[in-house]
């Protein structure tokens, strides 16, 4: 948990950085800020992307992968961040409904129509809000690592 969220809130300072330094230094500033914050918290590797107007101005990795090997982090490593990333999903939504793109009573069927859930009555009536709410009626971690150690691809 703490390098998750360490991790976290790396990229939210680095990207303050950025903003700041972008212009005078290119990115041996935020380069060094990293390498330097990553010692500090102990952390073995991060990898950071910093997306700007649809187009990503940054992309490098930092440290190693596991801390008995010496397999480099880059910008293409993969970390398992856990429930970060329902923070991550929960702030787009909550631009999508601000922006009026979507409703928070919208009922998920609208936009994924072949979303199915155990029952006709569940799947016709679920909303964005119960997903975020924790309302749909599926036991905690259902499905979670559905993904882990199995031969599925993205698509499937």
């Amino acid at each position: 948990m703490k390098i998750s969220s360490t991790c976290f809130v790396l990229c939210f300072v680095a990207l303050n950085l950025f903003s700041q330094v972008e212009q005078k230094n290119g990115y041996n500033l935020l380069d060094e800020y990293i390498e330097n914050t990553i010692k500090k918290w102990h952390v073995p590797g991060i990898a950071v992307s910093i997306v700007k107007d649809n187009s990503v101005v940054y992309a490098k990795g930092f440290g190693v992968r596991n801390i008995n090997e010496n397999d480099k982090v880059n910008e293409n490593t993969v970390f398992a961040i856990a429930s970060n990333t329902k923070a991550f999903t929960a702030n787009a939504m909550a631009i999508l409904v601000d922006e009026k793109k979507v409703e928070w009573e919208d009922k998920v069927i609208k936009y994924i129509p072949e979303f199915r859930l155990y029952n006709e009555y569940v799947t016709n009536e679920i909303t964005i809000r119960d997903l975020f709410s924790h309302r749909s009626g599926l036991k905690t971690f259902s499905g979670d690592l559905l993904w882990y150690g199995s031969n599925y691809n993205r698509q499937e």
